[in-house]
């Protein structure tokens, strides 16, 4: 059973266009939500500075502007508190680590598990918890 969450909207930033038909496929599948895609970090922070977004799920390694240059200027040039998951190939705890130190809420690694995914977007979007 879908959940409904129409009034939400997650800005979703990664170079593979793969990867983001996938993840907006089964998000919009199982969340009924608004997505906006950004091929790189530099296009993310654009559309971050003029809309607003409830979630941010981001890559790591992205070319022009990487996901830690992009979290850090959420943070710390925007001085926003929007939920921030990290979407990466590395899995790493010290990669895990350094992420979450930036400022990120959370940390998936590819290849990503749908159900981690789904559960992830409804704790930082909707307070589920499971």
């Amino acid at each position: 059973m879908p959940f409904h969450l129409s009034d939400k909207s997650i800005l979703l930033a990664d170079d593979s266009s793969i990867m983001r038909m996938f993840l907006i496929m089964n998000m919009r599948r199982m969340l009924r939500v608004n997505i906006t895609e950004a091929a790189n970090g530099r296009e993310a922070l654009a559309k971050l500075m003029n809309g607003k977004f409830d979630l941010l799920l981001t890559d790591m390694n992205m070319p022009e502007m990487d996901g830690a240059e992009l979290i850090r200027f959420v943070r710390n040039g925007l001085k926003s508190d929007m939920p921030i998951v990290i979407i990466t190939t590395r899995g790493e705890s010290k990669d895990r680590d350094f992420g979450m130190r930036l400022g990120a809420n959370g940390y998936l690694t590819k290849p990503v598990d749908v159900k981690d995914l789904i559960k992830t977007v409804l704790k930082h979007l909707g307070g589920y918890t499971f």
